[in-house]
């Protein structure tokens, strides 16, 4: 049981009503819903009797109530009071992104930091990956986000990692007009074109991560030209020069100007992680990791409800 468990259950509690806690708490209904059922399934016994005009308390549910509002007036009070330290310590927090981050929950946490700490200083630097975690090394960044192709990497030696979300790889082909080349429907038919690929030098680790595929399901790519940036690989796929595989996010950085096709029999996915000091001295970043995990685990919530509802459809 969590806090805002408590927090869900005590506003439900004084509403008496499900779509009137649910607005007073800005979430949906139906998360709020399933919040509250899995907290009555955790403590084992009803909080609530449902009724077709609202809710009232069981009598365990007016036991619990008291001591919750306790429990929270408590935490707030210590909330407050380490913000009081925290506000004295650290106004700034430097956080290294991807802009790609921003759709998988990292924008929901950046506003909701805001809200909650609206004196501290949140300075965003869009850096790739590789930079991010060297500034990271040497302090100069408190977090960043990046693709964490492999768990043992070196470059993520002594920082922990938060999973923000996983991410396909996906087919770019030259835009129809532009060549001959046929279209690859499976991971076989792009090892029969010509492939441009980012400089092994520069991105070891994607490079080590594709070959590695590619063992793993027995092909052999045949690279013709490699790229220094990821823009320069889309441009040479544009011009006809050949084909490529790259992450979803930097196929639909450029719509339109490729085709971005599936690649059915590679399932393999590029986690998204949030790497950070394990020993960090700056007292944000604890606060922010958690306002980060309350938005990925009610955007997880969310999702789940609006697949049950497209199943159910």
């Amino acid at each position: 049981m969590e806090l805002r468990h408590l927090r869900y259950f005590v506003t439900v509690a004084e509403e008496l009503h499900f779509t009137r806690a649910a607005k007073k708490l800005r979430i949906a209904q139906q998360a709020l819903s399933a919040q509250i059922r899995n907290l009555e399934v955790e403590l084992g016994f009803d909080l609530f009797v449902r009724g077709p005009k609202g809710v009232i308390l069981t009598a365990a549910g007016q036991e619990l109530l008291s001591g919750a509002k306790e429990t929270l007036a408590t935490a707030a009070a210590s909330v407050k009071a380490a913000r009081n330290v925290a506000e004295r310590d650290t106004q700034l927090l430097r956080l290294g992104f991807c802009s790609y981050a921003m759709k998988l929950g990292l924008g929901e946490a950046i506003n909701a930091f805001r809200s909650a700490w609206p004196d501290v200083q949140l300075v965003l630097n869009d850096f790739p990956g590789m930079e991010q975690l060297q500034k990271l090394d040497r302090g100069e960044l408190d977090l960043a986000v990046c693709n964490q192709l492999f768990l043992d990497s070196p470059f993520f030696a002594g920082f922990e990692t938060l999973t923000l979300a996983s991410e396909r790889l996906v087919g770019i082909i030259p835009p129809t007009g532009a060549s001959e080349l046929p279209v690859p429907n499976r991971l076989q038919d792009f090892a029969e074109l010509p492939f441009v690929g980012l400089d092994r030098n520069d991105f070891s680790e994607y490079w080590r991560f594709l070959d590695r595929l590619c063992e793993t399901h027995g092909v052999c790519l045949r690279l013709i030209l490699q790229a220094k940036e990821k823009h320069s690989l889309m441009m040479l796929v544009a011009g006809g020069m050949g084909v490529s595989i790259v992450p979803a996010h930097v196929a639909d950085s450029v719509p339109g100007t490729l085709r971005i096709v599936p690649i059915p029999d590679l399932t393999e996915e590029i986690p998204v992680v949030v790497a950070f000091q394990r020993h960090s001295q700056n007292s944000m970043l604890p606060a922010f990791l958690n306002v980060l995990k309350d938005c990925l685990e009610l955007r997880t919530s969310n999702h789940q409800l609006n697949g049950s509802a497209r199943s159910l459809a």
